[in-house]
């Protein structure tokens, strides 16, 4: 009896597909991080009731491409942050954390709760703050970093009551907060705030993956910075290239992001930075930290891609 026949366009579907599969397999198994869109703030209004979740127990939680104290740092998550799990394996948890970003964290960093049902949230202005069971009294209990926001229980003189995940309640001081009603910030914000923001960060090391004053990368710089003023852009250079109103070198203004391929690769931004005037930039870089760089100077000046404004 003849074999089946395949027509040659049946044919070269069938090995397109074998090697999507492939590809998709190694994808998954091998290298277990990932890029997805950031999950968004949900719209003010009613507060929905409290569902059981998890979130981040410590002040910042490494998020890893495979299961792995060793593996690739892609990104990190801040205390209070909720993770959407999709995976356990041993101690640790492959997830999805409010950046987009998938990967991996210490089962030991994550907790299962249920937040409060508050409307008001408090999110960390300072690089450092420290976390009190009672407000003003005892020795401190933890620390928030920047950009975190928690869910407001109280006000006092001088002092917020917040959620934590895992442990209730806690205090935070009042001058190293922001409160956002309806977990929106208030108010309106220009670059020179962004800009503002970032100084605050000037001289902490440099981190792949890092988002915090114990290390943070050229985009977990920016994203930090413009979180705290309104913005929640992509997670990294290239995404946020994508997004934003281009601004021509000549019309910079302080706040403004600019990006550049340092490596000699192309057109695809391996390095960002925020605009601070005279031809100046702030921005994280490898074995120098947070500094004060200019437009001009190589590898800057070869490898300027352009520029992009989020703010009015």
């Amino acid at each position: 009896m003849p074999g089946l026949r395949r027509s040659p366009g049946r044919l070269y579907l069938l090995l397109l597909a074998l090697l999507i599969a492939a590809g998709a397999g190694k994808y998954f198994f091998s290298r277990q991080a990932g890029r997805l869109p950031p999950r968004l703030l949900e719209p003010a209004g009613e507060v929905p009731p409290p569902v059981k979740a998890y979130f981040v127990r410590v002040a910042v939680a490494d998020v890893r491409a495979n299961p792995d104290q060793g593996s690739e740092l892609v990104t990190q998550a801040l205390l209070g942050d909720e993770i959407k799990i999709l995976q356990q394996q041993g101690e640790w948890l492959r997830g999805q954390v409010p950046d987009g970003y998938t990967g991996w964290l210490r089962a030991g960093d994550v907790v299962q709760d249920t937040p409060p049902r508050a409307r008001d949230l408090v999110a960390v202005i300072v690089p450092r703050t420290s976390v009190y069971l009672e407000p003003g009294q005892g020795t401190a209990a933890g620390e928030a970093l920047m950009g975190t926001d928690l869910p407001l229980l109280a006000q006092g003189k001088g002092w917020v009551q917040v959620w934590l995940p895992g442990r209730g309640q806690a205090w935070l001081p009042g001058n190293d907060v922001e409160i956002w009603p309806g977990g929106k910030l208030t108010g309106k914000r220009r670059g020179e705030d962004v800009l503002a923001t970032v100084e605050r960060l000037l001289g902490v090391s440099y981190l792949w993956g890092g988002v915090s004053l114990y290390g943070i990368d050229c985009s977990g710089l920016t994203y930090i910075a413009y979180f705290l003023n309104g913005v929640r852009l992509p997670r990294d250079a290239d995404q946020q290239f994508a997004v934003g109103r281009e601004v021509a070198r000549e019309n910079l203004k302080p706040g403004d992001l600019v990006f550049f391929n340092t490596s000699g690769t192309g057109r695809t931004p391996t390095h960002v930075g925020i605009y601070a005037g005279k031809g100046e930039f702030l921005n994280a870089r490898s074995r120098q930290g947070v500094v004060l760089s200019r437009l001009d100077d190589p590898p800057f000046s070869q490898g300027y891609l352009g520029a992009r404004r989020y703010l009015p």
